[in-house]
């Protein structure tokens, strides 16, 4: 048994903490932010490979749909297969080749009455929808369960941890930035409308714009933009009623739906996610757009690392 630090309460630091958890070690979660006031909060949050770059991403991805699908048995969870339907234009490249990452290829391309006016092409295939509100909540009590605790507290230098801590694992998004004076993390601002709307819908998704709409419990998010090395988590009322007229298109009742709330995240992104041992350290950030997607197979890896 290891007596573990584990740096950040997004999904990645939960994730890797209920893994070593579960593996008999002694694992206590360091953080300045805890839910709901952490960059996971704010995501959409279903399955599917997006700003993220690595030669493992698709392996990683693959590996968390499984677990994910797993979990939809668990009501406790709040996840559950929905359909994606993703919208693409000709002339507008995908950024991840997200057909690598599905298991047993389960898709199908979309009939041209499927699609919306000025769409080439799409696809429809069952993804997890992670209910964040949800999720993250039974996470940090399976960790309890567990045996994990969660201690509020800025952690400056990663040194500091040691001697009391064997092992670190640095699961900071972007404060690895300054934490580990990493210049490849760079923010990609997200902004996000949240809409009191309640349709029985798919998630959709225009990777390119980028715009999604996902329907939960509790309202339905419309997204979103992609502005990188933007470094304040404010929203723009001209950048959300552009987000909404996109949207629209989709579905107009979006359009005169009563909002709730708006926000704005900032994505943890890195030229490559970052998974490696450095002494007794090991790092586990920048998955950019894709933290949920990614976080299993990460945390799997995490633990063999451990190990």
């Amino acid at each position: 048994m290891k007596k573990i630090a584990v740096i950040g309460c997004g999904i990645s630091g939960l994730s890797s903490a209920l893994l070593l958890a579960k593996d008999g070690n002694e694992v206590t979660i360091v953080a300045k932010d805890l839910t709901p006031n952490t960059t996971s909060n704010k995501a959409a949050a279903f399955w599917s490979p997006y700003y993220a770059n690595g030669d493992r991403v698709t392996r990683w991805s693959r590996e968390s749909f499984l677990e994910y699908e797993k979990l939809c048995s668990v009501p406790a969870s709040g996840i559950s297969m929905t359909e994606l339907r993703r919208y693409h234009k000709k002339g507008t490249p995908e950024s991840e080749d997200w057909t690598e990452a599905v298991p047993n290829k389960k898709f199908r391309s979309l009939t041209k009455e499927e699609l919306p006016q000025d769409y080439d092409e799409g696809f429809s295939l069952e993804v997890p929808l992670i209910e964040t509100q949800i999720f993250l909540p039974y996470l940090i009590n399976e960790l309890k369960i567990a045996g994990g605790k969660i201690l509020q507290r800025e952690v400056n230098h990663v040194e500091e941890l040691f001697p009391e801590y064997q092992l670190i694992i640095n699961c900071s998004g972007m404060g690895a930035r300054t934490l580990v004076n990493d210049e490849a993390m760079i923010p990609v601002k997200g902004q996000i409308v949240f809409v009191d709307l309640h349709l029985k819908i798919p998630i959709i998704l225009d990777e390119h714009a980028p715009t999604y709409i996902v329907q939960r419990k509790d309202g339905c998010i419309v997204g979103g933009t992609r502005e990188e090395n933007v470094f304040t988590e404010t929203v723009e009322e001209e950048t959300l009623q552009n987000i909404i007229d996109r949207a629209a298109v989709f579905f107009p009742e979006i359009k005169s739906a009563k909002r709730i709330t708006e926000w704005a995240g900032l994505r943890p992104y890195r030229n490559e996610v970052r998974v490696e041992r450095e002494q007794n350290i090991i790092h586990n950030y920048g998955h950019g757009g894709s933290g949920f997607t990614l976080a299993w197979g990460c945390a799997n890896e995490v633990l063999k690392l451990v190990k």
